[in-house]
């Protein structure tokens, strides 16, 4: 029954399409391959989902062509994409495009082909000249892909391109490429038994030392070669001509972290509390069956340990393991740890690698060439067989959140697919998400706690600095002599300030005019080098001391990760100061050689953002300043007091992790607040049996479940209307619900209003009834799909994090 398949597109829309599979596609179409098809007035790749019953009476399109030659997913996987399909309310075709490396060996072009009538009206004097300038550049080329004719003609545009088909004058076509595939090296290869004479040698003293040098590695990669010897190229022909040497091809594992030392450890000796939670651990493996444990543990109790042993035991018994972590930040040390015990059988995956890099460990982990995989919330696609384990490791962050199509939560699709392979899932993290300990509170999840930290060493001591006594100082007293008195003692520093750049408000002091960005509305942020930039869409620009509304000068507030730097040179002249944010450490190679230099003590004072805050394990780390503990509590979101408690409590168990005792020193404007309070006395259960009380007060999640429907458009107008008629519409469905099943609120604009030109609105839905709410919320997607969205985007965000 191979004659009709459903294909899975990756557009904004749902269903998949059917198309007919001809006599000669029949042996080798199947479940998981990509195929060319027609999708409308173009071709398109599509993944084929399964085969059905030819339709009556319906003509369809015919499948072009196979592009695989095995199959990307089998379909025990299928159902776990196609369960993420469901529940996150997005097309398939999305789901599998965003759960596999991009390109995949290829990709689908647009190229352009000059016509007949293309041809004949090139010399003529009908057309204009620019139109003449792209159909002389199409007569030459034969046919050229869009993004070429685009470089090699100026001023040219998509719509001049349109305009030029609908006249019939150029035709598009699409054709496959390769795109990122296996990479090969050229290597030299020493034949058996071979030597030169005593004569050749006196005659050919370069080509005797090349010999020399590959008979003694047996094969030697060519680019070694030419770092070694200059260029060897007449050399090696000469070798391989008289049958001394071979050329080949080996196949080359892009590496991200092929550089790192990594020196062979041995298990570490566990406590009392690690030893409990891995034998709890070991039992469920055991098993063989999905059980989720939710390990609460302080800062530098030893979690990593315990998933590197649970690991190990599911790598005995033959299965894989996938490690997510919150942050690319946190995945060198991470693999570090993993390729200290297990060697090269560790991948990474994560978005800040190159396409090369992700395919290659796409296909390692599919072939099975390794057995545990680490990486960010994309590598919970892992094309691993045989799962026995997934950790979650800081599984209270939001970035395990993705915000665009498919609104993915990698922790919560962990438990889904534990649940379906039998695995065994581990969530830990010092400060567990409210959702994740009422989880744990209704005996949905298995909950171990470790209550100290390794070797019994003392939580940091916390001390909170009032700074509505310090007159807006960057460093209260306290800090500035606790800062110093730490550099001359030969002790490392970490400076916490959730905010990058020098200062993050421009205002005219005469007309209070704030400098915004023209293409989001948010206030620009002052940098370094005399710039002004904004941090939502990255755009750019020259800083001019005037306003150019009434020219009086401009002045600028707040502080930055930047300013902080400021401050501390003054303060510090002689200290070795980095900075960890965005801005300093783009790039997985920058990340890792400030790491390098941390663990050789060639930092003593480290600044950074949240990626400070997160998990590193920095034994010579004794002092924690957090510069301004109120940032996030000014969030419009009802997490805003957690994500704050989370945050002192990560960055402040960064310190003391060695032998020295640790110190953290808080600054904020509000030392009353709950989550500063619970944050100082170490308490994460204390605040987290705190805010389920408000939450349920409020009826907010765990309490409930929530949806948020966005749209976005180009025109202010067009957007506002839209809102207009997605209130409409919902008045119209909820009154047909019972009262009160699902709370509505909106539509209403984001907080953000406009982001990369794009204006922002939002509709939050919330209900005590997970199957009411998704019920109604399929409705309204039904029913806009229907009545198409014109130039509006619109898309369903299902558990919401982000409300901005």
């Amino acid at each position: 029954m191979k004659e009709t398949v459903e294909v899975a597109i990756p557009i904004p829309r749902e269903g998949e399409f059917c198309y007919k599979v001809p006599d000669y596609l029949r042996d080798g179409i199947e479940i998981g391959k990509r195929v060319i098809v027609r999708f409308k007035n173009r071709k398109v790749l599509g993944f084929v989902v399964g085969f059905r019953e030819p339709p009556e009476g319906v003509f369809l399109k015919e499948v072009i062509d196979i592009v695989d030659e095995e199959p990307l997913f089998d379909e025990k996987r299928l159902e776990f994409l196609r369960w993420v399909s469901r529940y996150y309310m997005c097309p398939l075709g999305t789901v599998l495009k965003a759960s596999h490396p991009s390109g995949l060996g290829v990709s689908l072009r647009k190229v352009i082909r000059i016509t007949e009538k293309g041809t004949e009206l090139l010399y003529s004097n009908k057309i204009k000249k620019e139109e003449q300038q792209v159909l002389r550049v199409l007569s030459l080329s034969g046919e050229i892909n869009v993004r070429k004719l685009l470089t090699l003609v100026g001023g040219l545009n998509h719509e001049f391109l349109n305009s030029l088909r609908r006249r019939g004058l150029i035709e598009f076509d699409y054709k496959l490429y390769p795109s990122t595939g296996i990479k090969f090296e050229k290597i030299v290869v020493a034949r058996h038994g071979v030597r030169l004479s005593d004569t050749e040698k006196s005659r050919f003293p370069a080509k005797a030392k090349i010999l020399e040098f590959i008979m003694t590695h047996g094969y030697v990669p060519y680019a070694t070669l030419r770092e070694t010897f200059g260029d060897p190229r007449q050399h090696i022909k000469w070798l391989e001509e008289k049958g001394f040497v071979r050329i080949e091809k080996k196949e080359v594992i892009r590496d991200p972290f092929s550089h790192m030392e990594v020196i062979e450890d041995s298990p570490h000796v566990l406590n009392p509390d690690q030893e409990y939670a891995l034998n709890r651990i070991k039992e469920a493996i055991l098993r063989g069956r999905f059980l989720p444990f939710l390990l609460y543990g302080v800062t530098g109790s030893g979690k990593t340990e315990v998933y590197i042993r649970a690991v190990e035991e599911v790598i005995k018994r033959n299965k894989e393991a996938i490690v997510l972590v919150p942050e690319i930040s946190l995945t060198p040390q991470l693999v570090k740890r993993f390729r200290s015990r297990f060697g090269k059988g560790v991948a990474v995956i994560h978005s800040a690698l190159s396409d090369g890099e992700r395919f290659d460990a796409w296909r390692m982990a599919r072939c099975g060439a390794v057995k545990v995989v680490v990486g960010a919330r994309s590598a919970i696609f892992t094309p691993f067989r045989n799962i026995g384990i997934i950790v979650v490791d800081e599984e209270h962050e939001s970035s395990y959140k993705q915000d665009e199509p498919p609104c993915y939560n990698a922790r919560d699709l962990a438990l889904v697919l534990g649940r379906m392979v039998n695995a065994v899932v581990i969530l830990g993290s010092a400060t567990p998400s409210v959702e994740s300990y009422a989880n744990a509170v209704k005996k949905k999840f298995d909950f171990i706690s470790l209550p100290t930290r390794v070797e019994d060493r003392p939580l940091p001591q916390i001390e909170v600095v009032d700074m509505r006594k310090e007159k807006g100082k960057v460093f209260s007293r306290r800090l500035k002599d606790a800062v110093v008195e730490n550099f001359k003692e030969g002790k490392q520093t970490i400076l916490f300030l959730n905010r990058r750049g020098l200062s993050t408000l421009v205002i005219c002091q005469a007309c209070g005019r704030i400098l915004t960005c023209p293409n989001c509305s948010i206030s620009l942020t002052y940098h370094r080098g005399n710039t002004l930039k904004c941090h939502y869409c990255g755009m750019s620009e020259e800083f001019f001391k005037n306003c150019s509304l009434c020219g009086k000068d401009l002045i600028t507030l707040g502080m930055g990760t930047q300013k902080v730097e400021e401050e501390l040179k003054l303060i510090l002249p002689q200290a070795r100061i980095a900075r960890m944010d965005r801005d300093e450490v783009g790039g997985k190679l920058k990340l890792l050689k400030m790491y390098e230099r941390l663990e050789r003590g060639e930092i003593d004072i480290l600044i950074g953002t949240q990626m400070v805050a997160k998990g590193h394990d920095l034994p010579g780390v004794t002092l924690v300043g957090v510069i301004s503990a109120d940032i996030s509590l000014g969030i419009p979101d009802f997490r805003a007091g957690e994500r704050t408690f989370q945050l002192i409590t990560q960055v402040a168990g960064r310190a003391g992790r060695g032998m020295e005792n640790g110190r953290v020193i808080v600054q904020t404007y509000n030392p009353e607040h709950p989550s500063i309070r619970f944050a100082v006395n170490h308490d994460s259960l204390g605040f987290l049996k705190e805010e389920l009380k408000l939450r349920k007060e409020l009826e907010y999640p765990p309490f409930s479940r929530m949806v948020n429907f966005r749209f976005q458009g180009r025109s202010r107008d067009e957007t506002l209307e839209f809102a207009r008629v997605v209130r409409e519409t919902v008045r119209k469905l909820a009154s047909k619900l019972p009262l009160e099943v699902v709370d509505i609120l909106g539509p209403s604009p984001c907080p953000v209003y406009k982001v990369k030109n794009w204006y922002r609105w939002q509709m939050l839905m919330k209900s005590d009834s997970l199957s009411a709410l998704h019920g109604f919320s399929r409705q309204l997607v039904k029913v806009f799909s229907e009545k198409g969205l014109g130039r509006i985007r619109f898309f369903v965000d299902v558990d919401p994090l982000n409300f901005l």
